[in-house]
């Protein structure tokens, strides 16, 4: 059998025009589930040819069309044509554009314009959005492979042209975003709870092997808001953070509860969105710093330190992290500070292992007094239902940084102690 696909072309005048668009073609007297309809291949030659009968008649009305300025309705003057190419979902298709002499009421006598305004990049918006959209979820490279077996030949594209295409979307959205305002009219949310967390992405180009991206995510009613930006990056952070929040539901009024590890970055945006805001440390990563002493401690051998004073030490660390976990961090900390005089000097001299256990001693001091005001209660929160950690962050890491970056391995996080 043979069919044979027509596309007619109507004018306003009522001259019609026929192309003809593909013929398919099926000998077998017997179907098979891979003769049945059309193919892939076959699909993506009829878009393709539709899409060029269309562009073509298209260009050519619009180049007739344009005869007086639309002013002072002089005629226009044509310079000539020139070549373009049409990128769309459906190919890439030849143009013949017409260019035209500006008109002296506009003060542009002398000049030339394209009759065609694409702004040098005829590129189509919904080519655009299709591969911002899968370039923001998938490498370039797997984006550029999955649209080459969906989209007819001619509009197969490589990973640059994907990362191109997806940063052009991106400086326009940075320079359309600015400072959400908020109305006092809007009902908005009694609280919502803002966490942020963060990772390194090996970079591109430049002097920098890696740069870092903050990610989070807003809790406002059970909805989740989540935004992403490079620190150090082209804009302001705080914008993006306070449109998340606005989003959510936040108004001037809201209780504003804030997760982050402690970082000295992510506590100046905190900062810098909402000032009057409650900051809870994450108690993952301070778990895991006194994991590390403990750790350190057990790791030291007989001869460096005797048994009896192994179990104190480490009776000592346990009993700290207990006190920070019921919000006694004063008393936590002077626990630490009295394990911190015992590896005196002579000793640190003696031992590499003491000198190491005293490092991360003075470091886990360090990382409480810096954020001493941000220690809660702990234990109450999380009988409360309250949020202690940024685990719930995580989903929002692995969406914009692990899958899109193809990670191979993820942190395991637990909310209470051990």
């Amino acid at each position: 059998m043979k069919w044979t696909l027509k596309i007619v072309a109507e004018s306003d005048s009522g001259e019609t025009t026929v192309h003809e668009v593909a013929i398919l073609k099926r000998m077998e007297a017997f179907i098979k589930p891979a003769s049945l309809g059309m193919s892939i291949e076959e699909s993506k030659q009829i878009s393709a040819n539709i899409q060029a009968c269309m562009v073509s008649d298209q260009v050519d009305r619009h180049n007739r069309a344009l005869t007086a300025c639309r002013f002072c309705e002089q005629r226009v003057r044509t310079k000539g044509y020139y070549q373009s190419i049409f990128k769309s979902v459906y190919g890439r298709v030849p143009m013949r554009v017409r260019r035209v002499w500006g008109c002296k009421c506009r003060g542009a006598d002398g000049q030339t314009f394209s009759s065609l305004a694409t702004g040098g990049n005829p590129t189509s918006p919904e080519l655009r959005y299709l591969t911002s959209k899968l370039a923001a979820l998938m490498p370039f490279g797997k984006v550029a492979d999955f649209l080459g077996e969906l989209l007819p030949a001619s509009a197969k594209t490589n990973a640059n042209t994907v990362r191109n295409r997806m940063m052009r979307v991106g400086r326009r959205l940075e320079r359309s975003m600015q400072k959400p305002e908020i109305f006092e009219t809007d009902i908005g949310v009694p609280k919502v709870i803002v966490g942020l967390d963060g990772g390194y992405v090996r970079a591109r180009r430049g002097p920098e092997r890696n740069f870092e991206v903050v990610v989070g995510k807003v809790l406002a009613d059970g909805d989740a808001t989540r935004f992403a930006f490079v620190r150090q990056g082209s804009g302001p952070a705080g914008p993006r953070v306070q449109q998340a929040m606005v989003q959510a539901g936040y108004r001037s009024g809201t209780e504003v509860t804030v997760l982050s590890d402690g970082d000295t970055g992510l506590r100046a945006i905190q900062r810098e969105v909402a000032p009057n805001s409650t900051h809870v440390l994450d108690w993952f990563h301070l778990a895991m710093r006194f994991q590390h002493v403990i750790q350190v401690a057990r790791g030291l051998s007989q001869y460096q330190i005797p048994s009896a004073a192994k179990l104190w030490l480490t009776g000592r660390v346990d009993r700290a992290k207990w006190c920070m976990w019921n919000g006694k961090s004063a008393k936590g900390l002077r626990y630490l500070q009295s394990v911190q005089v015992w590896p005196t000097p002579r000793r640190t001299r003696e031992a590499r292992a003491l000198a190491r256990l005293s490092r991360a001693l003075r470091d886990l001091v360090l990382y409480l007094e810096t954020n001493r005001d941000s220690l809660p209660n702990y234990g109450k929160r999380y009988r409360a239902d309250q949020p202690i950690s940024t685990g719930w962050v995580e989903s929002t890491v692995n969406e914009v940084i692990a899958k899109r970056m193809v990670k191979k391995q993820q942190m395991v996080r637990r909310d209470k102690p051990a």
